[in-house]
């Protein structure tokens, strides 16, 4: 980000007829802008008392930023392309206009960016296929919540409003496939607190996802079981619905690998005491590992994490990172995936191009 915060101001101001003081001030101001997303994750993290206004406002700075990048790279690929095969220099990319319709534009782009990334989500209906599905489960209601972070950007009105929209559609059962917090629970939990009023007759269930590990995985652990949610970390828990058993499990995030002997994630441990013809619902926050979920017998997984690439650009680099695995459903072998673009996103850069925030009522249906 430093690297690309110095081509920006050079390539946007140094070979202009601007002043001094302006190129001075205007590079200043960019090399800040490219420093506010890693600013923001140490005081979302860390520092209790900040307002979620200023924190929006670090998350529009870094939006902007990131806008900026991208228009003024993309413009100069062809640019430079030009140039190179008509050996003609186009005089327009060096002055000062150039500067001003660029930034202005990047401002709009970011309003627009971020009102799509902070809105609240629609709740999608989804026709959820699977192989073997007992008749028995054929019409269950899943709501799947998935990177809320809230403590970054988001805030206990915002979740509140969603909760009564969740409330509303009177699900069977509630699902969060990780990243729901984003700070320590001295910041949050007057915000977090609205979580209790989510109601599923078959109970809420939580797996963990990488930034749960960023700010203290065990206090909110505690904290979410004392509140009746079931937390799963490499376990299961067998659950009826009419009249018929069938169980759901979760495993730590792969980020547990980071911290030896600190919830790392243990697929075997995860499905200990599942038989093979057992129907099992996994929650694992990363949905790289589903071929390998697939061949252990898991019949349906729910994942998050990768934001739906959350910005378009990002799109081959989520591909790659997930084995191919962006968002929505995808058949592998005989478990059906489906990874959520999430219900919040990373509040450090508020932007969503090309994909939209969500919350899945998943209906199953026999494949």
């Amino acid at each position: 980000m430093f690297c690309t915060g110095l081509y920006l101001a050079v390539r946007l101001f140094w070979f202009t007829d601007l002043p001094f003081f302006l190129k001075i001030f205007a590079s200043a101001v960019i090399m800040l802008l490219s420093q506010c997303m890693f600013g923001m994750r140490y005081v979302v993290s860390f520092t209790p008392h900040m307002s979620y206004l200023a924190l929006k406002i670090c998350g529009y700075c870094s939006a902007f930023f990131i806008c900026l990048a991208s228009i003024v790279c993309l413009h100069d690929l062809l640019y430079y392309a030009y140039w190179y095969y008509t050996e003609s220099f186009p005089a327009y990319g060096i002055r000062s206009e150039f500067a001003l319709i660029m930034l202005v534009l990047s401002f709009f782009l970011t309003m627009y960016g971020a009102w799509r990334a902070l809105k609240i989500p629609a709740i999608v209906e989804n026709s959820l296929p699977v192989a073997h599905l007992p008749k028995e489960l054929r019409g269950m209601r899943i709501v799947h919540l998935s990177d809320l972070h809230i403590g970054s950007t988001f805030d206990g009105k915002w979740l509140a409003k969603l909760i009564d929209k969740i409330n509303a559609r009177k699900a069977d059962i509630v699902i969060i496939s990780g990243d729901l917090v984003d700070a320590v629970p001295a910041k949050i939990e007057k915000d977090i607190i609205q979580l209790q009023k989510l109601s599923a007759p078959l109970g809420i269930h939580i797996c963990l996802g990488n930034h749960e590990y960023f700010c203290g995985a065990m206090p909110w652990i505690e904290k979410w079981r004392s509140w009746g949610f079931n937390v799963y970390i490499n376990e299961n828990k067998k659950i009826e619905y009419n009249n018929y058993s069938f169980y759901m499990a979760g495993s730590a995030d792969f980020e547990g690998n980071k911290f030896p002997g600190l919830l790392t994630p243990d697929m075997e441990k995860t499905l200990q005491g599942i038989e093979k013809d057992d129907f099992t619902i996994l929650l694992q926050h990363q949905p790289k590992k589903a071929r390998k979920n697939a061949k252990l017998g898991v019949n349906v997984q729910f994942s998050g994490h990768t934001h739906g690439g959350q910005y378009f650009f990002l799109f081959p680099i989520v591909y790659l990172l997930n084995n191919g695995y962006r968002s929505g459903f995808y058949e592998v072998d005989d478990l059906s995936l489906y990874v959520s673009s999430g219900s919040g996103l990373w509040g450090y850069v508020p932007l969503r191009f090309g994909t939209d925030s969500e919350v899945l009522i998943h209906t199953l249906t026999k494949k």
